[in-house]
């Protein structure tokens, strides 16, 4: 589609004002229609000389999957089949649910070379998302006019929890201070080795075998069992569906605390399942062992959406227990707000308690923690403190109870979720709870 560009309706508007100044004169009206004329004739003759689109051809550069409230580098990259170079404004089309920069901008392609508009976006969901077509505008040489297409690089992109930051996270042979809570020496039920006696060693680890026959003390070492099973209970329900002040679902933590405690379980030797539920199951990944099973698992997570809807707990493990019959880990990522929703997760979880080991993660709300020391200043700040400290007075019953049912609970920051959840498992294992 041909487009006059600012300079020839500058130059147009240029002449209107002269012919308006000089309407006493009407002798000089001849040569300004004249000028006009002009102009629009080198603009339409700039536009039949300005490149279409068989001259350039173009893709879009990116590495999938994306990943979730991350930055991604993407790159649109043009190529002129032409002998004269081409200057061009590019815009491309990222999904609207992208924050997105610098995907708006002028180019120049060398004649018969390439050039690349290079930007970043930061996908606000996951899930399947859609790029649109790329819009391209080509000026004539004399710049008075511009021909506008679209290349059609409409495609559909995944967008999955955020893979990258798990290399930072801890693991079996790097625990770190928050995650670890190590004594300073493996601990497990497997043999590893044997080693001289140290200061501060359990007598009880003394083996008194290779001790009598080395003449010095010597002591075993233990570690973690490997190939033992964990699978991850994700509430897909109403309780993980509140939008936090970071703009992300409650289910968004829980997702990347999975993944990362997946990624540990992997690492670790152990099998891995998931189990993704609401008002009833929704997905089912079976326990699988190796690095190969962080794609299923990440595949089942990436697809999680929450819905408002009550979670059906007593659904979700009765389908746990009719595929689990050994003992087992089982982490419950869900929110203790509910008094009501509680109550039944505590039943549930005190039945699986007596074969299986339970862990439930929630994800508390800092905000209601922030609102119920507030100060308050209106009537309407003191209703809000009062409904804050009822909540997280009802969320501390429920861990309580869940406690005293030999349930382990993570109850933190939706921030904290990914420490907590992972330095409880490598505690579990470093205790040979299992």
């Amino acid at each position: 589609m041909p487009l006059p560009t600012p300079r020839a309706a500058l130059l147009l508007a240029l002449g209107s004002a002269v012919a308006l100044a000089g309407v006493a004169k009407p002798s000089l009206l001849p040569a300004l229609l004249a000028f006009d004329g002009l102009v629009l004739a080198a603009a339409i003759l700039d536009v039949l000389r300005a490149p279409g689109p068989t001259s350039l051809r173009g893709r879009r550069i990116l590495r999938e999957p994306l990943s979730a409230f991350a930055p991604n580098a993407v790159a649109l990259r043009l190529e002129a089949s032409g002998r004269r170079a081409l200057r061009l404004e590019v815009s491309d089309a990222p999904p609207a649910s992208f924050r997105s920069e610098g995907h708006r901008s002028r180019l120049e392609v060398p004649a018969s070379g390439a050039a690349s508009l290079a930007y970043e976006v930061v996908p606000r969901e996951r899930g399947v998302h859609r790029f649109g077509d790329a819009h391209v505008r080509a000026f004539g040489p004399w710049g008075l006019a511009a021909r506008q297409w679209r290349l059609p690089l409409s495609a559909e992109v995944k967008v999955y929890p955020d893979l990258r930051g798990l290399a930072r996270l801890p693991t079996p042979e790097s625990p770190g201070p928050d995650a670890a809570r190590a004594r300073g020496h493996r601990e497990g039920r497997e043999f590893a080795s044997l080693r001289p006696y140290a200061a501060g060693d359990d007598f009880r680890s003394i083996d008194w075998k290779a001790t009598a026959r080395r003449g010095a003390p010597i002591v075993r070492e233990t570690e973690p069992e490997r190939n033992q099973t964990l699978w991850l209970l994700l509430d897909c329900g109403r309780h993980l569906s509140a939008r936090l002040a970071d703009g992300r679902l409650k289910l968004d933590h829980a997702v990347d605390a999975a993944l990362a405690l997946a990624r540990a379980a992997v690492r670790s030797g152990d099998r891995v399942g998931a189990l993704l539920f609401g008002a009833e199951v929704r997905r089912v990944v079976p326990p699988g062992r190796g690095s190969a099973q962080l794609g299923p698992i990440a595949e089942a997570l990436f697809s999680a959406e929450a819905r408002v809807e009550e979670s059906d707990y007593a659904a979700a493990f009765d389908a746990l227990s009719a595929r689990q019959r050994r003992r087992a880990l089982v982490v419950v990522f869900t929110d203790l707000a509910d008094p009501d929703t509680s109550a039944v997760l505590l039943t549930r979880a005190a039945i699986l308690q007596q074969r299986h080991l339970a862990l439930v993660a929630a994800v508390a709300d800092s905000e209601i923690a922030d609102a119920a020391r507030a100060a308050p200043r209106t009537l309407a700040d003191a209703y809000a403190r009062v409904a804050a400290e009822r909540i997280l007075g009802e969320r501390d019953l429920a861990q309580r109870r869940l406690l005293g049912a030999g349930v382990r609970v993570e109850s933190v920051p939706a921030r904290e979720l990914v420490a907590a959840v992972v330095g409880g498992y490598l505690e579990i294992k470093a205790g040979g709870r299992l």
